[in-house]
């Protein structure tokens, strides 16, 4: 159990480290937004960043804060769930349905889609893909890398979520009492003895 613990905690700084690095894509959003409507209104174009570039550029960079915060999000609980059905069940029954989850349909979606999501990546790659306008950004496999990624880190994290809910089910009362600590999940907590 105290392995298992050890990969979640490797796995969730992983994720953290790759969530603190895609939040500069934030920044750099602002900055291209802001760009792109001033350039608008004054008329005045940046040499080799039109319009359309921009807001290219922009939506790659929302792209990029999604993908690379995907994984962290849900081993921080930020994801959606159904909790108006959970609230009024035991934390031990919110546990096994959390592992249920992982196990019958996270990491089965995640089987299938990641051979997809690394094709699309490959094919875009390959084929030197840009940008369907004549003056749109180029290397469209960029975008695509990160989307692959974006299902790694998923993966990474049901890995996480699914070997904590095992430790706090299955492991005595301290290991289950620190399944739960780095990432305090509200909706998932460790069962109390």
């Amino acid at each position: 159990m105290n392995a298992l613990l050890r990969i979640a905690n490797l796995l969730e700084r992983i994720l953290k480290f790759i969530a603190d690095l895609g939040a500069w894509a934030f920044l750099a959003c602002i900055a291209a937004i802001t760009v792109d409507v001033i350039t608008r209104k004054v008329g005045y174009q940046l040499p080799g960043f039109g319009s359309t570039r921009l807001q290219e550029l922009e939506w790659h960079l929302h792209a990029v804060l999604f993908c690379t915060w995907i994984g962290y999000t849900y081993v921080r609980n930020g994801h959606v769930r159904i909790d108006v059905f959970l609230t009024s069940t035991s934390s031990r029954t919110r546990l096994w349905l959390e592992l249920l989850g992982c196990l019958f349909f996270a990491l089965p979606y995640l089987w299938i889609a990641l051979p997809y999501a690394h094709d699309f990546f490959r094919v875009s790659f390959m084929q030197g893909e840009s940008s369907e306008a004549p003056n749109g950004l180029g290397a469209r496999w960029i975008i695509k890398l990160f989307l692959y990624g974006a299902f790694v880190t998923a993966l990474m994290a049901v890995i996480a979520v699914a070997f904590r809910c095992i430790v706090a089910l299955f492991g005595s009362p301290e290991q289950a009492a620190k399944a739960y600590t780095p990432f305090a999940a509200p909706a998932i907590v460790a069962p109390t003895v």
